[in-house]
């Protein structure tokens, strides 16, 4: 059978047993034995024949395929996390902005009845003395502006003090005007950014609980598939447990070696590491778990491209807080293991990754970074991965789409991390499958 037949009778394998997984974890279908000739039964026949038929290369393959999908299902809620941070950050921007040009027109209001005011006492004045004040009538009449405006050029020729308010009035009022649309449009601008902010925390809302299915189902099949696999090899669970955690540390230290290889050969100026070569899903350690790297990055290193974002620029010097500075962010991100995971979290109970990553800087290493993870990546010195030290950020892309996760590197290999919904901050290895091209500095 050639490549592209197995993996296609691996993802129809897959499908058939999540299928299964999914009824079996629906609160409808707690009950593992479903009642005969029911949809669940019928699925459940289907599973547990694809299962007895599949080869022992297959099912290995299909909890690969497992972890990749738990991964896959990560990284869309891990996108929908960041694009509703975007979108609560723009609509920040905008109830700012609401606030300064309310307080503009405030200002201007302000004014403007001073100089109603003014004119006021100048036209009582001239009354009082008989001087002629059809001129100023308009401006003291409110309906008037229009016919105000049309006098407003004269007024400034006459020098008279009565022409000296109304010119006053009048370029108070424009103001006042001008101040008073600006409100109306950040307000308009406003309501759009709350309306795209709830779209996205919806969005969100979904995406993460989508994850959390995705999970458990998950976790019904992978066991189920080293069951099938310890009585088709005539082992254990327990040792087909090891097996599988066997292979996927070595799929991870690949994945570590292929970064290491592509950061350092893109500084060098040479051409490995470029796009998304290697480093896949498929090979390391899904966004529920995490490989086994426990020593510190360093130069070189064997192994295909990891996985990058195109077109990064070498990294340059400067713009460094210093290494002080990086491990006294790392200090403080330590402090908060154990707090929840929560999208949308910036502290100081909850947080999610760039959250976590954005208060470290600001309240550890005393610098102001930007809140969402691709705007970290966009403004971060760039720094192979053979070069970096605490407090540097590492940063995850899958299949060319936008960043979707950051952590902080700790030192020896390790990075504490707000990874996902239902897992507290906590400090492990790296995970280097689909980290992009370079970690950043700041």
């Amino acid at each position: 059978m050639s490549s592209s037949g197995r993996r296609s009778r691996q993802a129809a394998l897959i499908a058939v047993a999540l299928a299964g997984a999914l009824a079996l974890t629906s609160p409808a279908l707690a009950d593992p034995s479903p009642p005969p000739g029911s949809d669940a039964a019928v699925e459940e026949a289907k599973r547990q024949e694809a299962l007895a038929a599949a080869s022992v290369s297959e099912l290995e393959s299909m909890l690969v395929d497992l972890r990749d999908q738990t991964a896959a299902a990560a990284a869309d809620a891990g996108l929908a996390a960041e694009a509703y941070n975007k979108a609560q950050e723009e609509l920040d921007a905008a109830n700012q902005a609401v606030e300064e040009a309310e307080a503009e027109a405030a200002s201007a209001q302000e004014s403007l009845d001073k100089a109603r005011g003014t004119l006021a006492r100048v036209a009582f004045m001239n009354a009082q003395s008989g001087s002629d004040i059809s001129q100023l009538e308009p401006l003291l009449n409110a309906d008037g502006l229009e016919e105000a405006m049309k006098q407003s050029s004269m007024l400034f020729v006459v020098g008279s003090a009565a022409d000296r308010a109304a010119s006053k009035y009048a370029l108070a009022k424009q103001a006042a005007d001008q101040a008073s649309v600006l409100r109306e449009k950040a307000a308009e601008l406003q309501a759009d950014k709350a309306a795209a902010a709830k779209d996205k925390s919806d969005q969100a809302q979904a995406a993460a609980d989508a994850a959390q299915q995705a999970e458990a189902s998950a976790e019904v099949e992978h066991q189920r598939l080293l069951e099938v696999l310890a009585e088709k090899k005539n082992t254990t669970v327990a040792a087909e447990a090891a097996a599988e955690k066997t292979r996927q540390e070595a799929a991870e230290a690949a994945a570590r070696e292929a970064a290491l290889r592509a950061s350092n050969s893109q500084t060098s100026g040479g051409s490995g590491g470029s796009g998304n070569s290697g480093g896949s899903g498929n090979s390391g350690g899904s966004a529920g778990g995490g490989g086994t790297t426990t020593t510190p990055p360093s130069g070189g290193g064997s192994g295909g491209g990891g996985g990058t974002t195109p077109s990064d620029p070498p990294p340059s010097g400067g713009g460094s807080s210093g290494a002080a500075a990086g491990q006294a962010a790392v200090d403080w991100a330590r402090q908060q293991i154990g707090k929840p995971y929560q999208w949308g979290g910036n502290g100081p109970e909850s947080f999610d990754c760039s959250g976590l990553t954005q208060q470290a800087w600001k309240n550890g290493g005393g610098r102001s970074i930007p809140r969402v993870a691709a705007d970290q990546y966009a403004s971060a010195q760039k720094i192979p991965y053979s070069e970096m030290r605490p407090g540097d950020l590492i940063f995850w892309q899958r299949s060319g789409n936008p960043i979707h996760h950051v952590a902080m590197y700790s030192g020896n290999g390790m990075m504490v991390e707000a990874m996902q919904t239902g897992t507290n901050i906590h400090e492990i290895p790296i995970r280097w499958t689909n980290t992009v091209a370079y970690a950043g500095r700041y």
